[in-house]
């Protein structure tokens, strides 16, 4: 049990300043982005041009595959064409600013930049095919402008402490635990020597690992950091990364209403082949994982950044899970 708790402990700090800066960020972007000119970007008639920029707002948004649903259903009604929708949907909850930075302090710089690449490429392919097989409507609906709310700082620390990562502390610390489950009880090289180096079973294994697992883009990155650990190859660990966060059965219910069961369909195929085609590319780069970020995250280099980070961390996350915030929508 111990061993367990200090696991749990180094992989928490070595994430936590980078995503108590990713989540102040993100606090910014909620407070100063007006949602009604979302809404204005992604109108049906707007083609390539819409996907482009659902893709473009999608990858640095900090919501999850449940969260972004509800989004998503608001610009259907207010007039966002299919292929726009499945391009946010799609792109949103693979990755976002504060699991970027979270993924770069854990997994290193080619993971962090490989994240965002991968959710907006598997984006744009992935609204072409649903506009191609779904059909695309007219056009887009007008959208009264949002209300004027504070825009201070209290109002940004709330979003970032409050709502965001209140929204994302159950399932980050659930993330974290499994990490250290994984870490602690599974012996070394325990998954290499399961697929002996055959990553064309590793990764479709991944990929079915991910799915039943509602884990959002940052809770994704210490299990996955804790796969490679024990033998998981990089890529078939990425394949875990863009799965797990993008797609569960509530997610490819929701889909199918959005824009029809055929596009939902190819939605899913889009992010399963877009997985393992990506993960095959990481598993070409040397060194995709830096071994210096995952020495840290097992207990060496924690500076008192990292531990006064996680200590504030940890407040807010225990604040939010003792007092969790009303929300309309959950983040990623």
């Amino acid at each position: 049990m111990y061993d367990i708790v200090i696991a749990f402990a180094h992989v928490f700090a070595m994430m936590a300043p980078w995503l108590v800066f990713g989540f102040l960020m993100a606090g910014i972007i909620a407070v100063w982005i007006p949602r009604s000119w979302v809404n204005r970007m992604m109108g049906g008639s707007s083609g390539l041009g819409g996907i482009l920029r659902a893709v473009a707002i999608g990858v640095p948004l900090p919501i999850c595959s449940c969260g972004v649903l509800p989004i998503a259903a608001g610009l259907r009604k207010h007039g966002a064409g299919k292929g726009p929708t499945a391009a946010l949907l799609v792109s949103t909850p693979q990755t976002g600013i504060d699991s970027i930075l979270a993924t770069y302090a854990l997994m290193g710089p080619v993971f962090a930049v490989a994240r965002p690449i991968a959710a907006a490429l598997t984006g744009i392919v992935g609204g072409m095919v649903v506009s191609a097989v779904g059909g695309e409507d007219a056009s887009s609906v007008a959208v009264e402008e949002a209300p004027v709310v504070s825009r201070g700082p209290k109002a940004i620390f709330w979003q970032a402490y409050r709502r965001l990562l209140g929204s994302v502390a159950k399932p980050l610390a659930i993330g974290l635990g499994i990490s250290a489950l994984v870490t602690v009880l599974v012996p070394d090289n325990f998954f290499a020597e399961a697929f002996r180096g055959n990553d064309w079973i590793a990764m479709p294994v991944m990929a079915l690992v991910g799915f039943p697992m509602y884990v959002c883009s940052t809770a994704s990155i210490p299990i996955a950091a804790s796969l490679v650990l024990k033998g998981v190859s990089p890529g078939a660990a990425f394949v875990f990364l863009m799965v797990g966060p993008a797609m569960n059965a509530m997610s490819l219910t929701t889909v199918s209403a959005l824009v029809g069961r055929k596009a939902a369909i190819a939605y899913l195929v889009t992010i399963l082949a877009g997985a393992i085609l990506c993960g095959t590319v990481i598993n070409l780069i040397p060194d995709a994982v830096s071994a210096s970020a995952m020495a840290a995250s097992t207990g060496h280099a924690l500076s008192w950044v990292h531990w006064a980070s996680a200590v504030f961390l940890a407040v807010m996350m225990g604040y939010n899970l003792v007092r969790p915030v009303n929300m309309g929508h959950r983040h990623r």
